[in-house]
């Protein structure tokens, strides 16, 4: 069809930023992480198919009220793998994962059982990105200004480079460092959230952005759900894999284990740093926890706190007496 500038201009769905200047902060990187359970499917729509799902295979009919002791059995038999495990399947859960790094963005999506919607790169600027920052780096004053120093120059030939408009957004997004941050839509059910949980949170292998990741995701499941009392996730699990494939020479090894995970023989040499992994933490280590430290411990009392109450609303509900 023809050129018809008489058309009305179509309004295209991002804001254009030709001629504006980077202006964006640099931040924590495990701290610029948030994790919002934005959709699930409710409690109250669960409790009333859930009995009847896992029942199925002995009822002559499908059942249609179930006593709430019933219910709070079956809810719990189900959530811990001891009744038919696909009822965990039917369970969907949408969050959003906002101030996650490009290297962050790598591992979340390589888990193939999620769905995804993604803010992307090559349709918008990215100018006034927040830049994140490890807390290594912020803790070694003669590298966080040379940090700091070439992500604003990478920012400035990135504006200058689209501003020519004789390079596009989608070839000039490559001088970009990893550092800006992203946001995610990931979509998956409990069965599989778990599982992803459970790989993530390990600390001899995964980044400590995983292990964060990893540790919202499950707070804000429990949250959902009245499960926290049944122990599902242990935020200090042993990293199985890193204790079974440490010694066999087809293994990373970057730190010594932890002590959740010590449990084998190991030489100092057998890692590329002769030390644990909260002590890699910047030329100029401060006294005191780290920041990763402290969120770990700040979430370990959300989880007590949540494990409480989920106890006692179950309690509650299956001594309630009646019928769903």
């Amino acid at each position: 069809m023809p050129k018809n500038n008489n058309l009305e201009p179509v309004k295209l769905p991002m804001p254009i930023r030709f001629g504006e200047k980077p202006n964006f902060e640099f931040k924590n990187d495990l701290e610029n992480i948030k994790v919002t359970l934005v959709d699930h499917t409710p409690w109250e729509n669960l409790i009333n198919y859930l009995p009847g799902y896992v029942n199925a295979t002995w009822a002559d009919e499908p059942q249609q009220e179930f006593s709430t002791a019933q219910v709070v059995d079956d809810v719990e038999k189900a959530f811990t793998f001891k009744t038919l495990p696909s009822i965990l399947e039917t369970i969907r859960l949408t969050f959003r994962i906002e101030g996650i790094s490009v290297q962050d963005v790598t591992h979340l999506i390589r888990h193939r059982t999620f769905s995804f919607s993604a803010q992307c790169t090559g349709d918008r600027w990215l100018s006034h990105h927040t830049a994140v920052i490890p807390e290594s780096i912020e803790n070694s004053p003669e590298f966080v200004d040379r940090y700091k120093k070439l992500t604003q120059e990478c920012r400035e030939l990135y504006a200058d480079m689209i501003d020519s408009k004789k390079i596009s957004i989608m070839d000039a997004r490559l001088i970009l460092n990893k550092n800006h941050d992203n946001f995610y839509y990931a979509s998956t059910n409990v069965k599989d959230l778990l599982g992803f949980i459970k790989q993530r949170l390990d600390r001899q292998i995964q980044p400590k952005s995983d292990n964060i990741i990893a540790y919202q995701m499950y707070l804000a499941l429990c949250r959902a759900y009245p499960i926290a009392h049944l122990n599902l996730i242990d935020f200090e699990m042993p990293s199985y894999h890193y204790i079974k494939n440490a010694r066999n020479g087809h293994a990373t090894n970057l730190y010594f284990p932890e002590e959740n995970s010590d449990k084998f023989e190991w030489n100092e040499k057998d890692f590329i740093y002769q030390d644990y992994r909260e002590n890699i933490n910047g030329t100029q280590k401060p006294e005191g926890p780290t920041i990763f430290e402290r969120m770990l411990a700040e979430y370990k009392e959300q989880l007590e706190e949540l494990k409480i109450a989920s106890e006692g609303y179950m309690d509650e509900l299956k001594h309630y007496g009646g019928h769903i």
